[in-house]
Formats: structure tokens, sequence, C-alpha cells
């Protein structure tokens, strides 16, 4: 389907990235746990089965999340330096000259995103990576029918928050309302996001945001009984 959202976990894209780190493309085992990574990034799109979109809305799914699939994962990944040698696998794959859309990069990207949504350990160097890392993927603030690779301008933004507030052991929420200028989540900032009252889709931690943000979100601003396609 593409993309639904404009986030981090919002597209095919990143969940086709979360599946190909778990089935061993590179090099690194993960298939034998109980619970794989994809599990802690649940895909929430139109396209979802009925039945499983009214499970991700269910206290018991919540409490499972939270309190037995992130910790599990985290501790498997704070194992033997687990998730370390993932980034190091990664990371040596990013130089290949005939990756032109910087997908190897963009992988690195999500399994850093994954790692803090696990609240695992991330060593100095490998958050450095990642910051140098953002600059060089490809990110537009539009719909696009070709090239759609890397960031939206919101997950982007996303993604930044998460590296700024990161704290080992400290899960972080990538499907959480965010703000689409700042990344900040309610956690932040101690209060709920305010949400653009025409498209029902942008949400804001305050008014200055949303004013700094609207030249890119005004094209994408669409009451929803207006649009057209389903992707963004």
């Amino acid at each position: 389907m593409g993309r639904w959202g404009w986030r981090l976990f919002e597209g095919d894209q990143d969940f086709d990235i979360v599946i190909s780190i778990s089935d061993d493309t590179l090099g690194i085992k993960t298939g034998q746990w109980e619970y794989r990574l994809s599990a802690m990034v649940h895909q929430s799109d139109m396209l979802a089965p009925p039945e499983a979109a009214v499970v991700y809305r269910t206290a018991e799914y919540a409490y499972e999340l939270a309190n037995v699939i992130v910790p599990y994962i985290r501790q498997k990944l704070n194992t033997s330096n687990f998730g370390e040698r993932m980034f190091a696998a990664s990371r040596a794959k990013e130089s290949d000259p005939d990756d032109l859309f910087q997908e190897s990069k963009y992988r690195t990207i999500i399994l850093g995103a994954l790692m803090m949504r696990a609240g695992a350990r991330i060593n100095t160097a490998d958050l450095q990576h990642l910051r140098d890392l953002v600059p060089q993927i490809n990110c537009t603030s539009r719909h696009t029918l070709f090239n759609d690779h890397g960031f939206r301008a919101p997950g982007r933004a996303q993604f930044l928050a998460a590296l700024d507030h990161y704290r080992p052991g400290v899960a972080r929420s990538f499907q959480a309302p965010s703000c689409f200028k700042c990344g900040n989540i309610e956690e932040d900032i101690g209060r709920k996001l305010l949400q653009c009252k025409k498209c029902i889709v942008a949400t804001y931690c305050g008014k200055d945001c949303q004013r700094d943000q609207w030249r890119e979100h005004r094209v994408s601003c669409i009451p929803p009984g207006q649009r057209r396609m389903l992707n963004v």
C-alpha cells in the first residue's frame, strides 16, 4: 500500500526493513526469539485486518506490549552486546556504491528506532552515527509517486526527538502522537498534543510549531471527506 502516514512505521518501506532485519539480512539471527522486532511496531494501516485493529486498541494488548514484549526484546538486545553487533553489521553495509537511494543507511536509521523503541543500550558512537546519517537520508514533505524513499518530514522530526530524549532502559513510543514540527510526544512536554482541526491527522505540541510547519502541511491539509487517495 505504500505509505498511510507521515511518520516512522507508517509505511510498507519501514515494515519491510524491520522484517528484513529479523530475517537475517544482517547475518545475525533473531528468528528463534519468542517475540520478533516487528512485535514492537504493530501495523496500523487501513488495510490491517479489522480484528487486528481491535486487538491493538485493547488494554490487554497495551499491557502485554509494555510489560512483556518490549522488555523481552530489550533484554535480548542487551545480552552479549547483541544490539551493538547488529549496529556494526548494518553500518558495514552502508558503503555500497550501488545504493542510489541510501537504503542501507536508512536501514540503520530503522534499526536505531527499534533500539530506542525497546529502550536498549546504544553506545555513544552509534548515537552520533545516527545523528550524522539523518541529513544524508532523502526527506520530503509531500506525497510522491516516484522515488518515495527515506523520511517524510514529520518522521524525521520524530526520529530526532527520540534521539534527543534517548535514555537506556526507557522505551520510546513511535506510535504515540508526535509533533509534526519538532517531533516531541506527550511524555516529552507533559501535556497532550493539539490536533489539526481541518485534516484530523497532523498533531502539534503548540501553536508555534503548528504555525511554523504550515507551509509544509498546507499541501496535505485536506478534510477526511475530501481525500481521494489512501496514501499520503
